[in-house]
C-alpha cells in the first residue's frame, strides 16, 4: 500500500466517520448511546482528516490546528469507555460524569490552540517539546482507556459469550496494539507513526462494519440476560404472601406512595429484601415496574380527591399525591384512565 494511497482512503474513511456522527444525530430515537457515538464518530472523523491535512502541508492547519487532533484522542477514549460502560451493564449515566470524563479534552484543547496562537510559524515552534508530550499524554489516555473497555466487554463476554462480541474484543486488542505503535512512534520510532494511524483507522473502520452487521446487539444480549435473570428467581424461598400483604399494608395504610422522593430502594429496606428482589416481586405478582406500581395508587388517591373535593385545584392535587411536576401528573393520570385530571374533573360535574 503506497503512501499517497492510504492518505487518500484516510480522507475518505474520515468523511464516512463525519457522515456516521451526523447520522446518530438525526435519528428518531436517540439513546444516550446515540449521542455517545456521534462524539466518538466525529473523533475519528477528526484523526483522519488530519492525516490527510498533515500530508498535504495545509497552511491554515499548520497555522491554527497542528496537534489539535491529539486533543481528541482525550474525548475518544472517555467516550468509548461510557459506551460501553452504558451499553453493557446498563449503568446510568449522568452529564455530570460525561462532562467530568471530557475535561482533559477541553483542558488540553485549550492549550494546544493557546500555544498555535502564540508560536504560529510551525517551522520556529517554540513549544515543540510541550506538544510531543500532550501526544505522548493523549496516546497513554487512549490506551488505559481501552483497556477499560476490554475489560467491559470481557466480563460482559462471560454472561454473554458470542462470536459478535469475540469480534468486538479482537477489534479492541488490536487497537491497543495499534496504541502501542503510535505510543513507540513519539517516543522512539518515528517510521511507526505511519503504521500506527493506518492501523487506527482500519480498527475504527472495522468498529463501522460491527455495529452495522450487529445494530441491535448489546439491547438484545440485555434484554436475554434480564429474562434469565427472571428465570433464576431471586424470591424463591421468600415468603411472597407474606410480602405482599406487607407491600400492600404500606400502601394502604401507611401510603408511602404520597411521599414524593419514595424509591425503590427505600421501599426495599422496609421490607427487608433486595432492590432486585422487590422489583422481581412487583413484576411477578402485580405485572408493574416499581414507578408504575407507586404512581398506580398516586392516581387513585387523585381520583378520591377529585371526587371529594370540588374546588380543589389540580397541581394541588398533584402535589398532594406525590408527584413532581403537573406534567408527570398528566401523563399517569391519562395512562391510567384514559382522560387528563382536567377531563376527569369535568366529568364529574355533569
Amino acid at each position: 500500500m503506497s503512501v499517497d494511497f492510504a492518505i487518500n482512503v484516510s480522507i475518505v474513511a474520515s468523511i464516512v466517520f463525519f457522515f456516521f456522527s451526523l447520522a446518530q444525530l438525526v435519528h428518531k430515537d436517540k439513546p444516550l448511546s446515540n449521542y455517545f457515538l456521534a462524539v466518538i464518530f466525529f473523533s475519528i472523523g477528526i484523526q483522519g482528516l488530519s492525516l490527510w491535512l498533515y500530508a498535504g502541508d495545509s497552511h491554515i492547519f499548520y497555522r491554527y490546528f497542528l496537534y489539535s487532533d491529539s486533543a481528541f484522542l482525550f474525548l475518544l477514549g472517555p467516550f468509548l469507555y461510557l459506551f460501553f460502560l452504558y451499553t453493557t451493564t446498563e449503568t446510568g449515566i449522568s452529564w455530570k460524569k460525561v462532562l467530568l470524563h471530557s475535561l482533559p479534552f477541553v483542558l488540553s484543547l485549550i492549550v494546544i490552540e493557546a500555544l498555535n496562537f502564540i508560536f504560529p510559524d510551525p517551522a520556529v515552534k517554540g513549544a515543540l517539546q510541550v506538544f510531543q508530550h500532550i501526544v505522548s499524554t493523549s496516546y497513554l489516555v487512549f490506551f488505559f482507556y481501552l483497556i477499560g473497555v476490554y475489560r467491559l466487554l470481557y466480563a460482559f463476554c462471560t454472561k454473554e459469550p458470542s462470536r459478535a462480541l469475540r469480534f468486538l474484543i479482537f477489534i479492541t486488542i488490536f487497537g491497543l496494539f495499534s496504541c502501542v505503535l503510535l505510543i513507540l512512534s513519539n517516543t522512539l520510532l518515528r517510521e511507526l507513526q505511519f503504521i500506527g494511524d493506518v492501523a487506527f483507522i482500519c480498527i475504527s473502520l472495522l468498529f463501522i462494519f460491527f455495529l452495522i452487521r450487529y445494530p441491535h446487539y448489546f439491547s438484545i444480549a440485555q434484554k436475554e440476560s434480564r429474562e434469565r435473570r427472571y428465570r433464576r428467581s431471586q424470591i424463591e424461598g421468600l415468603n411472597k404472601q407474606r410480602l405482599i400483604e406487607e407491600l400492600d399494608l404500606l400502601m394502604e395504610k401507611e401510603k408511602i406512595h404520597l411521599d414524593r422522593s419514595v424509591s425503590l430502594e427505600g421501599v426495599s429496606r422496609m421490607l427487608d429484601i433486595s432492590p432486585s428482589q422487590l422489583s422481581e416481586l412487583l413484576n411477578s405478582h402485580y405485572k408493574a415496574g416499581f414507578n408504575s406500581f407507586i404512581n398506580a395508587h398516586r392516581v387513585e388517591e387523585a381520583k378520591i380527591l377529585l371526587q371529594t373535593m370540588a374546588g380543589v385545584n389540580i397541581l394541588e392535587v398533584a402535589f398532594e399525591c406525590g408527584f413532581n411536576s403537573k406534567s408527570t401528573f398528566n401523563t399517569a393520570f391519562r395512562k391510567f384512565t384514559g382522560l387528563t385530571p382536567s377531563e376527569y374533573k369535568k366529568q364529574l360535574s355533569l
